[in-house]
């Protein structure tokens, strides 16, 4: 049985209380040691079906106990932080670009800084003084997909020394590039961040777009390509031929915790 513990925080973006869904490892309560910590976004779509907009999970939970049983990651604590009807808002520091502006119907975006903030000043500290963590930047990672992933590049880099492992799963940049790329061009970046970046050359977020697909890739190569220039050199970049959800980042999941946190021998 799952071990997940429901709490919820107070976040000034939506004005009430957001849902945190954190899964502890099985022997959490008979154990005394302290665990890295995995901080993800859209926290509804990652443990459990029926919660998920798509009603298929990313199954991390079954990902961590068959790496588990076979000695291959350290046991830790995911920490998934739901989503909200600002979620376009809250994921993007950027008004999405006047190219995207028919696609979202309006404009979007904007609350980013503030939904950074939140996790790193309020999410973080609460996490750590109520469960035994990691604290230390080494064995602290963020991730998401899609805008999910936009946001946690732009974490990752707000706050460097938080998170040292960032997983970008179909990476939605498309939503504001030229904002976003001049942002990661123009701040330091930690050249010992290590990042996962992976994509699907079929991925898509609108059918009558016939080369969003195209789009995604190119946003993925091209922050790989930036990531490179700014000196960063651990990066794992990986191509598959899925779509864009939730069963494609389940099957992507298990590289990237492998990469993020793969046990020392």
């Amino acid at each position: 049985m799952k071990n997940i513990v429901k709490k919820a925080l107070f976040t000034k973006t939506t004005k009430n209380e957001r849902t945190l869904r954190i899964l502890l490892p099985d022997n959490y309560d008979q154990s005394n040691q302290a665990y890295p910590v995995l901080y993800m976004h859209d926290g509804q779509n990652l443990f459990e079906d029926d919660t998920s907009y798509t009603l298929h999970s990313w199954g991390i939970y079954e990902t961590l106990q068959s790496l588990i049983k076979k000695d291959l990651i350290n046991e830790i604590i995911v920490v998934g932080i739901d989503n909200s009807n600002l979620r376009f808002y809250e994921y993007s520091p950027w008004k999405n670009s006047d190219a995207v502006k028919n696609l979202m119907t309006s404009e979007v975006g904007g609350l980013g800084d503030a939904y950074a903030e939140f996790i790193v000043n309020q999410v973080k500290p609460f996490i750590d003084q109520n469960f035994r963590t990691k604290k230390e930047y080494e064995t602290t990672m963020i991730a998401g997909s899609s805008m999910g992933a936009y946001i946690s590049c732009y974490i990752a880099v707000k706050y460097p020394h938080v998170f040292k492992h960032v997983g970008v799963f179909s990476l939605a940049s498309w939503f504001n590039e030229d904002a976003f790329l001049d942002y990661l061009y123009e701040n330091p970046i930690d050249q010992n961040q290590r990042y996962f970046i992976s994509i699907g050359r079929n991925e898509s977020s609108d059918e009558k777009t016939t080369d969003f697909n195209e789009i995604y890739l190119q946003n993925s190569r091209n922050l790989v390509s930036l990531l490179k220039n700014k000196k960063v050199t651990d990066i794992l970049y990986i191509e598959t031929d899925d779509k864009h959800n939730e069963l494609a980042w389940r099957k992507i999941f298990v590289d990237f915790i492998r990469f993020a946190n793969k046990k020392s021998t």
